[in-house]
């Protein structure tokens, strides 16, 4: 009775784990987007989408977040790049998404050929209409070319990186949050089946 009751706790695992779709190197795993790619730095990371924090201030954005992922923090300048390379999007120079942190003035970092946001956007959200996002990184409400610029906008046809005289809150911009726990319910139920399982068999062979 056990060992059935195990082996349909983990089949109904399986499946949940694996209703998650696939987008190259990046899996839906609903409001996580995580990178499954052994080559890229940020391997396993889970990067929440904007609903999290669209319209909110840094601090409302992470007290929101950690409601649901305990750890959540904002992400790094290398992991805005490693997300843009597991998206397949590459560049028309030099800029990269991290110099969205850089001082500097307005630039487009990805279009034409090199650039497929479709996916980011559509696994990401957008935080204007249906086909924008936009990302913080680092606004000082000054769009002088001699400040930081402020954040990162994309949308299915061009990435860009811009100044701003705004700063958050804004309701068109969100912030971009990680966090490195896995899905708890979804791997607890797997080790919980899967033990059961094999307490289950190991007992058989012992008799």
């Amino acid at each position: 009775m056990c060992r059935n009751a195990c082996l349909l706790l983990l089949c109904a695992t399986l499946v949940i784990l694996s209703s998650s779709s696939s987008f190259g190197v990046l899996v839906d795993g609903g409001d996580l987007t995580i990178i499954d790619d052994a080559g890229n730095p940020s391997d396993g990371l889970r990067y929440l989408d904007m609903s999290f924090s669209d319209g909110l201030d840094l601090s409302a954005a992470l007290t929101n977040a950690q409601t649901t992922y305990a750890n959540a923090r904002l992400a790094v300048p290398s992991e805005f790049d490693d997300l843009f390379a597991a998206a397949g999007i590459t560049y028309d120079g030099a800029l990269m998404a991290s110099d969205g942190f850089a001082v500097g003035g307005a630039a487009t970092i990805s279009s034409g050929s090199n650039y497929d946001g479709g996916a980011l956007l559509s696994l990401l959200g957008p935080t204007v209409g249906s086909e924008i996002t936009n990302i913080w990184t680092d606004p000082d409400g000054n769009d002088d070319i001699g400040t930081t610029r402020d954040f990162i906008n994309f949308n299915t046809s061009i990435a860009q990186i811009l100044n701003a005289t705004s700063t958050a809150p804004d309701a068109a911009v969100g912030w971009l949050l990680v966090t490195a726990v896995p899905e708890p319910s979804s791997f607890l139920l797997l080790g919980m089946a899967t033990a059961g399982v094999l307490g289950t068999s190991r007992r058989r062979v012992q008799r």
